[in-house]
Protein backbone atom coordinates (compact mmCIF):
# COMPACT_ATOMS: atom_id res chain seq x y z
CA UNK A 1 0.00 0.00 0.00
CA UNK A 2 1.35 3.66 -1.56
CA UNK A 3 1.97 6.61 1.40
CA UNK A 4 0.59 9.67 0.40
CA UNK A 5 2.32 12.74 2.00
CA UNK A 6 -0.84 13.38 4.76
CA UNK A 7 -0.42 9.51 5.91
CA UNK A 8 3.29 10.32 6.59
CA UNK A 9 2.57 13.65 8.29
CA UNK A 10 -0.64 11.92 10.29
CA UNK A 11 1.80 9.07 11.29
CA UNK A 12 4.48 11.60 12.37
CA UNK A 13 2.26 13.58 14.58
CA UNK A 14 0.76 10.80 15.92
CA UNK A 15 3.93 9.08 17.32
CA UNK A 16 4.71 12.17 18.68
CA UNK A 17 1.81 12.46 20.89
CA UNK A 18 2.15 8.90 21.92
CA UNK A 19 5.36 9.08 22.71
CA UNK A 20 4.86 12.14 24.71
CA UNK A 21 1.55 10.33 26.60
CA UNK A 22 4.12 7.95 27.45
CA UNK A 23 6.55 10.40 29.35
CA UNK A 24 3.33 11.52 31.07
CA UNK A 25 2.40 8.36 31.82
CA UNK A 26 5.85 7.00 32.88
CA UNK A 27 5.58 8.07 36.64
CA UNK A 28 2.33 6.05 37.66
CA UNK A 29 2.64 3.42 35.39
CA UNK A 30 6.28 3.38 37.87
CA UNK A 31 3.55 3.02 40.69
CA UNK A 32 1.72 0.72 39.43
CA UNK A 33 4.44 -1.43 39.28
CA UNK A 34 5.74 -1.08 42.67
CA UNK A 35 2.07 -1.38 44.10
CA UNK A 36 1.62 -3.88 46.66
CA UNK A 37 0.53 -7.64 44.95
CA UNK A 38 -2.46 -7.25 47.14
CA UNK A 39 -3.70 -4.05 45.72
CA UNK A 40 -2.87 -4.52 42.11
CA UNK A 41 -6.34 -6.01 41.35
CA UNK A 42 -8.16 -3.23 43.55
CA UNK A 43 -6.51 0.00 43.52
CA UNK A 44 -9.03 2.60 41.92
CA UNK A 45 -6.29 4.80 40.73
CA UNK A 46 -4.42 2.08 38.46
CA UNK A 47 -8.24 2.15 36.59
CA UNK A 48 -8.54 5.72 36.15
CA UNK A 49 -4.55 5.38 34.57
CA UNK A 50 -5.46 3.05 32.53
CA UNK A 51 -8.41 4.34 31.19
CA UNK A 52 -6.41 7.51 30.74
CA UNK A 53 -4.26 5.63 28.42
CA UNK A 54 -6.77 3.86 26.32
CA UNK A 55 -8.95 7.37 25.93
CA UNK A 56 -5.95 9.11 25.43
CA UNK A 57 -3.85 6.59 22.99
CA UNK A 58 -6.89 6.86 20.67
CA UNK A 59 -7.08 10.12 20.61
CA UNK A 60 -3.23 10.31 19.55
CA UNK A 61 -3.99 7.63 17.20
CA UNK A 62 -5.90 10.56 15.01
CA UNK A 63 -8.43 7.77 14.01
CA UNK A 64 -12.24 8.39 14.19
CA UNK A 65 -13.88 5.72 15.87
CA UNK A 66 -17.39 5.29 16.23
CA UNK A 67 -19.03 2.69 18.83
CA UNK A 68 -22.49 1.53 19.12
CA UNK A 69 -24.25 -0.60 22.00
CA UNK A 70 -21.87 0.36 24.75
CA UNK A 71 -24.84 0.40 26.85
CA UNK A 72 -24.84 -3.08 26.74
CA UNK A 73 -22.26 -3.37 28.51
CA UNK A 74 -23.38 -3.69 32.42
CA UNK A 75 -22.13 -2.44 35.39
CA UNK A 76 -22.33 -5.98 37.46
CA UNK A 77 -19.42 -7.96 35.96
CA UNK A 78 -19.02 -9.85 32.66
CA UNK A 79 -16.61 -11.48 30.32
CA UNK A 80 -16.48 -9.13 27.33
CA UNK A 81 -14.68 -11.11 23.94
CA UNK A 82 -13.81 -9.29 21.27
CA UNK A 83 -12.43 -10.20 17.69
CA UNK A 84 -8.88 -9.33 17.08
CA UNK A 85 -6.83 -7.38 14.06
CA UNK A 86 -4.62 -5.31 15.58
CA UNK A 87 -2.50 -3.64 18.31
CA UNK A 88 -5.39 -0.88 18.36
CA UNK A 89 -7.73 -3.74 19.72
CA UNK A 90 -6.36 -3.06 23.20
CA UNK A 91 -7.33 0.51 23.69
CA UNK A 92 -10.20 0.02 21.56
CA UNK A 93 -12.07 -2.64 23.96
CA UNK A 94 -10.37 -1.02 27.37
CA UNK A 95 -12.12 2.22 26.95
CA UNK A 96 -15.50 0.66 26.89
CA UNK A 97 -15.48 -0.28 30.46
CA UNK A 98 -14.63 3.12 31.94
CA UNK A 99 -12.97 2.83 35.01
CA UNK A 100 -14.38 -0.25 36.13
CA UNK A 101 -11.90 -2.92 37.62
CA UNK A 102 -11.03 -5.34 34.53
CA UNK A 103 -8.25 -8.11 34.15
CA UNK A 104 -7.12 -9.13 30.54
CA UNK A 105 -6.23 -12.18 29.12
CA UNK A 106 -3.18 -12.07 27.36
CA UNK A 107 -1.04 -15.06 24.98
CA UNK A 108 2.08 -16.57 27.30
CA UNK A 109 3.84 -15.47 23.43
CA UNK A 110 3.59 -11.89 24.28
CA UNK A 111 6.02 -12.57 27.26
CA UNK A 112 8.80 -12.64 24.12
CA UNK A 113 8.78 -9.10 24.31
CA UNK A 114 11.51 -7.61 27.01
CA UNK A 115 9.57 -4.77 27.28
CA UNK A 116 5.53 -6.33 27.54
CA UNK A 117 7.23 -9.64 29.70
CA UNK A 118 7.92 -7.05 32.15
CA UNK A 119 4.71 -4.77 31.80
CA UNK A 120 2.27 -7.08 31.05
CA UNK A 121 1.83 -9.52 34.12
CA UNK A 122 0.76 -5.93 35.78
CA UNK A 123 -2.12 -5.89 34.32
CA UNK A 124 -3.06 -8.98 32.48
CA UNK A 125 -3.01 -12.97 33.33
CA UNK A 126 -1.09 -14.82 30.81
CA UNK A 127 -2.17 -17.77 29.19
CA UNK A 128 -0.71 -20.45 27.36
CA UNK A 129 -3.15 -21.37 24.75
CA UNK A 130 -1.30 -24.61 23.69
CA UNK A 131 -0.77 -26.19 27.08
CA UNK A 132 -3.80 -27.49 28.88
CA UNK A 133 -2.23 -27.20 31.66
CA UNK A 134 -0.82 -24.39 31.92
CA UNK A 135 -3.83 -22.44 30.39
CA UNK A 136 -6.09 -24.18 33.64
CA UNK A 137 -4.60 -23.01 35.78
CA UNK A 138 -4.22 -19.71 34.25
CA UNK A 139 -7.75 -19.36 34.01
CA UNK A 140 -8.15 -20.52 37.77
CA UNK A 141 -6.26 -17.48 38.63
CA UNK A 142 -8.13 -15.13 36.74
CA UNK A 143 -11.48 -16.60 37.75
CA UNK A 144 -10.17 -15.83 41.60
CA UNK A 145 -9.16 -12.63 40.96
CA UNK A 146 -11.82 -11.78 39.24
CA UNK A 147 -14.65 -13.40 41.45
CA UNK A 148 -13.10 -11.83 44.49
CA UNK A 149 -13.05 -7.91 42.70
CA UNK A 150 -16.03 -8.14 41.10
CA UNK A 151 -13.59 -7.48 37.60
CA UNK A 152 -14.72 -7.10 33.99
CA UNK A 153 -13.13 -10.11 32.07
CA UNK A 154 -11.59 -9.14 28.83
CA UNK A 155 -10.42 -11.87 25.87
CA UNK A 156 -9.83 -12.25 22.47
CA UNK A 157 -10.82 -15.73 22.01
CA UNK A 158 -9.27 -15.86 18.68
CA UNK A 159 -6.10 -16.20 20.59
CA UNK A 160 -3.89 -13.58 18.39
CA UNK A 161 -4.14 -10.85 15.96
CA UNK A 162 -4.99 -12.51 11.98
CA UNK A 163 -5.08 -10.71 9.14
CA UNK A 164 -8.49 -9.42 6.85
CA UNK A 165 -12.10 -9.07 8.17
CA UNK A 166 -13.14 -12.50 8.26
CA UNK A 167 -13.66 -13.91 12.43
CA UNK A 168 -11.80 -16.71 13.20
CA UNK A 169 -12.46 -20.03 15.17
CA UNK A 170 -12.64 -19.54 18.76
CA UNK A 171 -11.02 -21.06 21.54
CA UNK A 172 -13.21 -22.32 24.83
CA UNK A 173 -11.64 -20.42 27.27
CA UNK A 174 -13.89 -17.58 27.41
CA UNK A 175 -17.12 -20.87 27.76
CA UNK A 176 -15.29 -21.98 30.31
CA UNK A 177 -15.23 -19.22 32.57
CA UNK A 178 -18.76 -17.89 31.80
CA UNK A 179 -19.89 -21.63 32.96
CA UNK A 180 -17.75 -21.75 35.72
CA UNK A 181 -18.60 -18.43 37.14
CA UNK A 182 -22.05 -17.52 35.75
CA UNK A 183 -21.53 -14.91 33.75
CA UNK A 184 -22.85 -13.81 31.00
CA UNK A 185 -20.59 -12.94 27.53
CA UNK A 186 -21.03 -9.19 25.63
CA UNK A 187 -19.25 -9.76 22.17
CA UNK A 188 -18.06 -6.91 21.08
CA UNK A 189 -17.10 -6.72 17.21
CA UNK A 190 -14.36 -4.28 15.45
CA UNK A 191 -14.22 -3.31 12.12
CA UNK A 192 -11.42 -1.97 10.16
CA UNK A 193 -8.84 -1.83 12.52
CA UNK A 194 -6.67 -3.93 10.40
CA UNK A 195 -6.95 -1.77 7.69
CA UNK A 196 -6.06 1.21 10.09
CA UNK A 197 -3.10 -0.53 11.84
CA UNK A 198 -2.53 -4.55 10.27
CA UNK A 199 -0.92 -7.01 12.03
CA UNK A 200 3.11 -6.21 11.44
CA UNK A 201 2.68 -2.84 9.83
CA UNK A 202 4.29 -0.20 11.10
CA UNK A 203 2.64 2.61 9.10
CA UNK A 204 -0.99 3.41 10.11
CA UNK A 205 -3.40 4.67 7.61
CA UNK A 206 -6.41 6.90 7.71
CA UNK A 207 -9.96 4.68 8.07
CA UNK A 208 -12.46 4.98 10.32
CA UNK A 209 -13.03 2.11 12.81
CA UNK A 210 -16.64 0.92 13.80
CA UNK A 211 -16.95 -0.73 17.31
CA UNK A 212 -20.43 -2.57 17.62
CA UNK A 213 -21.40 -3.98 21.49
CA UNK A 214 -23.50 -6.86 21.46
CA UNK A 215 -26.13 -7.36 24.31
CA UNK A 216 -25.14 -9.71 26.94
CA UNK A 217 -24.84 -13.67 25.81
CA UNK A 218 -25.93 -16.04 28.61
CA UNK A 219 -25.09 -20.06 28.57
CA UNK A 220 -28.39 -21.79 28.75
CA UNK A 221 -28.54 -24.87 31.97
CA UNK A 222 -28.69 -26.96 29.19
CA UNK A 223 -26.48 -25.86 26.84
CA UNK A 224 -23.57 -27.73 25.85
CA UNK A 225 -19.96 -25.98 25.46
CA UNK A 226 -19.45 -26.32 22.17
CA UNK A 227 -22.79 -24.55 21.45
CA UNK A 228 -22.70 -21.90 23.39
CA UNK A 229 -19.45 -21.35 21.40
CA UNK A 230 -20.56 -21.42 18.11
CA UNK A 231 -23.67 -19.00 19.18
CA UNK A 232 -21.26 -16.14 20.42
CA UNK A 233 -19.33 -16.66 17.44
CA UNK A 234 -22.30 -16.75 14.74
CA UNK A 235 -23.24 -13.09 16.56
CA UNK A 236 -19.85 -11.82 15.11
CA UNK A 237 -20.57 -13.75 11.61
CA UNK A 238 -23.78 -11.35 11.84
CA UNK A 239 -22.60 -8.87 12.12
CA UNK A 240 -22.11 -5.59 9.57
CA UNK A 241 -20.67 -2.58 9.81
CA UNK A 242 -23.08 0.00 9.15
Amino acid sequence: MSLSLSTIIRNICSRLLIALLLVVLAIPLLLIILMPKRWRYTNRFKYYMMHVFYVVSLKCALIPVVVRGKENIPNTPVIIAANHQSSLDIPLVGCLVDCHPHVWLARSELMQSWLLRFVLPYFAVIVDVYAPMKAMRSLLKIKNVAKGQGSHLIIFPEGERHYGEQVQEFFGGFVTLAKAMKRPVVPVRIFNANKVYPRDAWWAYWYPITIVVGKPLIMGDDETDESFKRRVHQWFIEQKEV
